[in-house]
């Protein structure tokens, strides 16, 4: 490689290695732990990159920001665009590359992408978004950190507006390949992020793209020095990532950016901290991967999602585009209604509150209420676009409160799984909070869950105790589901207190906190007695079910519904939007207004 490298700081080993292990990924790097003095002068650090800004680098710009041993002098964003060949010019070369393959791939990329604008341009019509959404101008005002916009991070001018920023290192996120005249400024070096292990996987390509063609059984995320040849420098950090039996392009996309922000975030900081040794690459090894035409990517796309569908039991009930189409027209025949109602709703701030529970979020088919983590992200944006997500303490503040002004979200899980790991990273990345309800004595004992065995699922197992006492030091909820996922609707008074106080006081013995939430195994109506509800409402205060419904302010008593978790951002939509369905949207029970008036208890 043709790029500088600066030396090694004096206390840190070439062979001296420290892992970390946890949900499946593997962090290593090539220093021991630091500690930074206290005094010294905070690293210089510009950020290069491009595009329109996205919701995984706006956290990490944020993160980097707030680093105290960081001075981030500015972001330069490189805004060139290779100037694009007439249609006739890239259909020719298309054909030629991918035969009339190419055609099919066009017209389908084109139809879809065209009907999804179309779709989502209606529906921002009646539904604002609830933030700006993510931009340079936010960022820059919420951080105080300069963006600079340049026309060609390569001409003279943007060479000299980043000489004149005077960094010590620089930081690149995305976009083209930068040449040595950009990476040569900062004195320390520039250091790049490459989604894939290296030297076997250099190159080009969607992340995970090649190592799923290759039967791989892991992907990589790669810290290394930036040189003029293509992915070759000297490597700092790395991370692997198992790739699960049903993960496609997008889970892996999703795995790898959370990932890679983290140790690149770890990276920067132990680099400040003067960790700067890195191991030098043997490039015999490998090759440097071409991007995939058009054609070969979408088809390949296809078939990596068609495998996962094939694979996943949740997946395999989802509803056929026929079935999707009617269930919009059913809706927009309502719609009218639901608006004025959801109007109705705002403008007394007598808006509902919407507690959507989780299971299980995996790209494994652990068992039939599995969620893709690629769906689950889908829907967790949606939701942050539109409407604000609410920890569960909140929400029945605002609830008990009587007055709620625009509708919200809350995201619960129960049972407490293992394989929610990546889910739990998700959440934690993006600041999303979630309540966590698990059955306690499956996580003592270790012990899979009854209705998994049942249908024949042996592999969902439990969270571990420090699973769960890590969701309580990051920031969740930890809330009580039962000790065995136990059925209240067939115990007596003496076995419901007892399950009751024993799981109380396992999460208090765990978390340290006394858990103020539960609720019911099952969750309908024929789950829960007069007896269980009131003995719930005494050790925990908040109690929630699982048969369906909406919340509004003021409402009487310490009972809160919940909605199962939509299979999709479209069921979503519609259920967030209180479509119940068109018969029970008829019969006036839109937003479950007679759901909420026929509560038992």
């Amino acid at each position: 490689s043709t790029g500088r490298r600066p030396a090694a700081s004096g206390n840190a080993r070439a062979n001296m290695r420290c892992s970390k292990r946890g949900g499946g990924l593997e962090m290593k790097s090539v220093w021991p732990e630091t500690v930074r003095e206290p005094g010294a002068e905070r690293l210089r650090v510009v950020v290069f990159t491009a595009g329109p800004l996205i919701a995984v680098n706006r956290v990490f710009f944020e993160r980097l920001a707030r680093d105290p041993s960081i001075d981030l002098r500015g972001i330069v964003v490189d805004e060139y665009r290779k100037p694009r060949k007439s249609l006739l010019s890239r259909a020719a070369r298309g054909i030629r590359s991918s035969g009339w393959s190419w055609v099919t791939c066009q017209a389908a990329s084109k139809a879809e992408a065209l009907a999804r604008r179309v779709l989502w341009s209606v529906f921002e019509r009646t539904h604002p978004r609830s933030s700006a959404g993510d931009s340079y101008q936010a960022l820059e005002r919420n951080t105080g950190v300069r963006v600079f916009h340049v026309p060609d991070i390569h001409a003279d001018a943007a060479i000299g507006l980043i000489r004149s920023l005077a960094p010590q290192l620089g930081v690149i996120v995305g976009g083209r390949i930068l040449k040595e005249a950009v990476i040569a400024i900062p004195e320390l070096g520039t250091l790049n992020i490459h989604k894939r292990k290296v030297p076997e996987y250099r190159g080009g390509g969607p992340v995970g793209y090649w190592e799923l063609l290759a039967g791989e059984s892991e992907i990589g995320v790669t810290i290394h020095y930036a040189v003029a040849a293509v992915d070759a420098g000297d490597v700092l950090a790395e991370a692997s990532i198992p790739i699960e039996e049903c993960d496609t392009l997008e889970s892996l996309q999703i795995k790898a950016d959370i990932a890679g922000a983290e140790l690149y975030l770890d990276t920067i900081h132990r680099f400040a901290a003067g960790c700067r040794r890195a191991k030098p690459q043997d490039l015999a090894i490998g090759r440097t991967y071409r991007q995939p035409t058009d054609a070969q990517l979408w088809k390949q796309r296809r078939n990596f999602a068609r495998s996962a569908r094939r694979r996943m039991p949740s997946s395999q009930s989802l509803p056929s585009w026929l079935t999707r189409a009617r269930l919009l027209a059913q809706y927009a025949l309502v719609f009218p209604f639901l608006y004025r109602l959801r109007k109705t709703f705002e403008n007394r701030r007598h808006a509902p509150v919407c507690i959507f529970f989780y299971h299980v979020v995996s790209n494994r088919p652990v068992n039939h209420m599995a969620l893709p983590l690629e769906e689950f992200a889908r829907q967790m944006e949606f939701l942050q676009r539109y409407y604000a997500i609410l920890a569960l303490p909140e929400a029945v503040e605002r609830l008990s409160s009587e007055r709620n002004d625009s509708i919200a979200a809350v995201i619960t899980f129960d049972d407490g799984y293992r394989d929610n790991t990546w889910a739990i990273r998700y959440l934690r990345y993006f600041g999303i909070p979630a309540t966590f309800f698990v059955s306690t004595g499956n996580i003592r004992d270790e012990r899979r869950f009854e209705h998994d065995l049942r249908r024949g699922f042996s592999e969902a197992l439990p969270m571990t105790p420090d699973q769960v006492r890590r969701l309580a030091e990051d920031g969740f909820c930890v809330g009580s589901h039962g000790v065995f996922h136990e059925d209240f609707g067939t115990l007596d008074r003496a076995a419901a207190e007892s399950v009751l106080r024993e799981s109380r006081d396992w999460i208090q013995a765990l978390t340290g906190q006394v858990p103020r939430h539960f609720s019911f195994p099952k969750g309908h109506r024929k789950n829960i007695t007069r007896d269980a509800f009131a003995l719930a409402e005494q050790h925990y205060g908040s109690v929630y079910s699982a048969y369906g419904g909406y919340n509004f302010p003021g409402r009487p008593g310490r009972h809160f519904l919940r909605i199962p978790h939509p299979s999709s951002v479209l069921e979503l939509a519609l259920m967030i939007d209180g479509y119940a369905g068109l018969r029970e949207c008829m019969r006036g029970n839109a937003w479950g207004l007679r759901t909420a008036e026929s509560l038992p208890y």
